[in-house]
């Protein structure tokens, strides 16, 4: 054999070593791609399973939330209410203490008024008896 024959049977046989390599390698990548391919349909069918869940899940919220507005509602209407006899309660305390103060007003006026006529007449008493006396 010469040396060119022994570097072609090195170089064959380096070939058939790769050739074997890359063969290994690719049935090893397709077993892998084929593992990965039934994962994701598994994990495709769970995935649609919990998506029919979430349907379902906020169908009822919905429904539910439906049933709960006219209770919603009515305690909004109530509070409403509430706020207006407030209301009304309090125009009717400031009325009742307007009252009031206008009649102590009127009432010392009143006083006033007769202390006034009071000493009117004092005044008018006093200036006749004085007149009675100049005569």
């Amino acid at each position: 054999m010469t040396v060119g024959q022994i570097a072609g049977l090195i170089a064959a046989i380096a070939f058939l070593i790769l050739v074997i390599w890359v063969g290994w390698f690719l049935n090893k990548v397709v077993k892998n791609l084929s593992d990965l391919s039934k994962n994701v349909n598994d994990l495709t069918q769970e995935l649609d399973n919990v998506l029919t869940n979430t349907n379902e899940l906020l169908t009822d919220v919905n429904d539910k939330a439906e049933m709960i507005t006219p209770a919603v509602q009515a305690l909004a209407d109530v509070g409403q209410s509430v706020s207006d006899v407030n209301e009304a309660s309090r125009n009717f305390v400031e009325k009742i203490n307007n009252h009031r103060n206008n009649r102590i007003t009127v009432s010392k006026m009143m006083t006033n008024v007769g202390k006034v006529a009071a000493v009117g007449l004092f005044n008018r008493f006093k200036n006749r008896k004085q007149q009675k006396e100049d005569l």
